[in-house]
């Protein structure tokens, strides 16, 4: 009897596990939460909430924004900017467009559907760039896989694609109609402001294909505010609200202590 009881709470205990596997991971696109192809669970960045304090020796990183800023907030990016620290923003969307105009920048993100002939895989939106800049983004890299990316307006060209490329409209992987080719910027500088059109770059399937560019982002941190490396799984978020409040900690623990203090009180009596 003493056996099957055993047997019973084993079984329970790895259907737990399971379940909490299930209930604490994602399938959000750039989600932390999300270990499939498509999350950035295999990014290892820190986090930051608060954007008062930003150390500027360490680059910050604004991947897919899509929340906006307060004006609060572009103030501390604008000081973050003045004494010299690294900004990087990856999107693809374009919304990261109202913040550039806020920071006084000419740099826009536009948004389409690029595909190349410079490729080495049968999908025309996945190709190879060529580092055009001199910055230490892409120190020791000569060219960056790309997926889909968008182009990127003004500033200094860090990223360029070949002349075989072009914005695939109709989304057929063939150039057709009034579609043509040419060279596109994917990412572009401004002093320490840099703009990349590709945040793909970052999820799990692609660390892998750029291994020198991701080594040279080892001290970066990730806004994660109004990035979407976040989750909308209100299990995961009540975790991490736990997690990050100490007097939660302190609740939960004093909850699972007590029934125990109180049976050996009475063992006692």
């Amino acid at each position: 009897m003493r056996r099957e009881a055993w047997m019973v709470i084993l079984i329970l205990l790895l259907a737990a596990a399971v379940a909490g596997t299930h209930i604490t991971t994602t399938s959000e696109e750039y989600s932390r939460h999300n270990t499939g192809w498509n999350g950035t669970s295999g990014f290892a960045a820190e986090e930051v909430r608060d954007l008062k304090n930003l150390d500027p020796k360490r680059p910050l990183l604004i991947l897919a924004p899509d929340k906006p800023f307060t004006a609060e907030e572009i103030g501390y990016l604008r000081v973050f900017l003045d004494s010299g620290g690294r900004l990087i923003i990856a999107d693809e969307e374009g919304n990261a467009n109202p913040l550039l105009t806020e920071l006084g920048s000419a740099m826009r993100v536009l948004p389409g559907n690029l595909a190349s002939l410079e490729r080495g895989h049968t999908d025309p939106g996945l190709f190879s760039t060529r580092v055009v800049g001199n910055t230490s983004l892409f120190a020791g890299v000569e060219t960056v896989l790309v997926n889909r990316p968008a182009a990127v307006r003004g500033g200094e060209p860090l990223l360029e694609t070949s002349i075989l490329t072009w914005d695939d409209t109709d989304g057929d992987g063939r150039i057709s109609g009034s579609e043509s080719f040419g060279v596109a910027v994917i990412c572009a500088q401004e002093g320490t402001l840099t703009v990349l059109g590709d945040p793909s770059l970052f999820i799990n399937a692609m660390l892998a294909e750029n291994p020198e560019f991701i080594e040279n982002l080892q001290a970066v941190q990730i806004d994660a505010v109004h990035s979407r490396t976040g989750t909308a799984n209100p299990i995961i978020n009540t975790i991490l609200w736990i997690q990050e409040t100490p007097l939660a900690i302190a609740a939960i623990a004093a909850v699972a202590i007590l029934p125990v203090a109180c049976r050996f009180g009475r063992k006692r009596e």
